[in-house]
């Protein structure tokens, strides 16, 4: 029930029911005392200050404490009114103060009514001695006036401590909301940051393309354009050595297209990201082209990676097992996905030398790049060199389901 509601309703209904009862020449200087009571009360709806606040509620307390001095037991519904609101608004000792006044007023006031006569003429005198005549006893009034501040008293008190404990939970509430804002910010600024690594490594991709374009492909074609020209020469002096040389040429050639076929596949678009950086698709073709032996084994409950760590792990994944094949030359390769709560870990073994495995490691630039690139998104490689030859790289994951 709203407070003003309440309050005004208090005040209102038994001041109108009570002057019903009184004498026409009365009813003005009534009126008066009532409106000064409500005008009291309008005052302190509209006080924000603490100290205004509780002297505005002690003039109401004594004010309702004179009209039930003078009026009688019918103004205690005043008094209940302005209980009501000052023991919710009020915090603290204040309004125990506030409950200790008002007992002390309101027992003053009915002693001083019961005791000394009202200042109202004889018919008002006698009307209310007939309305009243129930309220004879003195003591029986005192203490059920007691009583029914203690039970209003207790009852707005709870009110009061059930309504600030809403105000509490609707704290709480906004302030689970603002974290939920923030949770959802941070959330789309992993996303971000995931997409950012995601590009880094596709241009750490496209530079190892230019690069293996510069090396490999473009060495080549020169070696072949030089060949090519030796042959025009040695044909004519000696045309057995000029045909092998152009059979050479041809293989070069041939060779070349083979890496641009590989180099250009790569840089197709793929619209199927997973599809593309998938290990158990890269060993599948690794044992066809090659046909040795592979094995792909998923540990643990499987979870979506980032995209950032599907190229991370598809990258190292090819660079070691291309380690294995081009030094090792291993005849069986084995690679383990293990998905745990706090990281994911890739375990690549082969059969392979480990002797030249290692060469490769102290002399090569792959494994340099492997770490660099998992360092960047914060995991590690670790290199195994015993039997059989072993590649680890951990990355770690967060639980998605708190990021949301």
């Amino acid at each position: 029930m709203p407070m003003g509601f309440l309050q005004y309703g208090l005040l209102f209904v038994p001041a109108v029911l009570f002057s019903l009862t009184l004498p026409m020449h009365s009813e003005a200087v009534y009126t008066l005392y009532i409106l000064i009571a409500a005008g009291l009360a309008v005052a302190n709806r509209f006080t924000r200050s603490g100290a205004e606040q509780s002297l505005l509620f002690l003039a109401e307390i004594l004010w309702a404490g004179w009209l039930l001095a003078q009026y009688g037991p019918f103004m205690f519904f005043i008094s209940l009114s302005v209980l009501y609101v000052y023991m919710y608004r009020l915090d603290g000792s204040i309004r125990w103060v506030m409950l200790g006044i008002q007992f002390i007023t309101s027992n003053f006031a009915m002693h001083w009514y019961y005791t000394t006569p009202p200042m109202l003429n004889l018919e008002a005198v006698a009307v209310q001695v007939e309305t009243f005549t129930w309220f004879s006893d003195c003591v029986k009034v005192i203490i059920a006036g007691n009583l029914l501040l203690l039970m209003t008293a207790a009852l707005s008190w709870q009110g009061a401590k059930t309504a600030n404990s809403r105000e509490q939970l609707e704290n709480v509430y906004d302030e689970l909301r603002h974290k939920h804002y923030e949770l959802h910010e941070t959330r789309a600024q992993l996303l971000l940051f995931a997409k950012q690594l995601e590009d880094a490594a596709q241009a750490e991709e496209r530079i190892r393309i230019s690069r293996q374009l510069h090396d490999d492909i473009g060495h080549r074609l020169i070696r072949t354009k030089m060949m090519s020209e030796a042959a025009l020469l040695t044909i004519p002096l000696n045309t057995e050595q000029g045909t092998e040389m152009v059979k050479q040429i041809r293989d070069q050639l041939a060779a070349s297209m083979d890496d641009m076929r590989n180099t250009l596949h790569k840089l197709r678009p793929d619209f199927h990201a997973s599809d593309a950086y998938a290990l158990d698709r890269l060993l599948e073709d690794v044992g066809r082209d090659t046909g040795i032996q592979t094995n792909y084994e998923i540990c643990g409950q499987p979870y979506v990676l980032y995209p950032s760590t599907q190229i991370v792990l598809y990258k190292n994944a090819k660079e070691a097992v291309t380690n294995a094949l081009r030094h090792g030359k291993a005849s069986s390769i084995g690679l383990q996905l293990v998905f745990e709560h706090q990281e994911v870990c890739m375990i690549i073994r082969n059969d392979g030398s480990t002797h030249s495995l290692l060469d490769g490691v102290t002399t090569g630039l792959g494994h340099e790049g492997m770490r660099q690139r998992t360092q960047f998104i914060g995991g590690t490689v670790e290199i195994q060199s015993t039997d059989p030859y072993t590649v680890i790289t951990r990355i770690p994951v967060s639980n998605k389901m708190s990021l949301l």
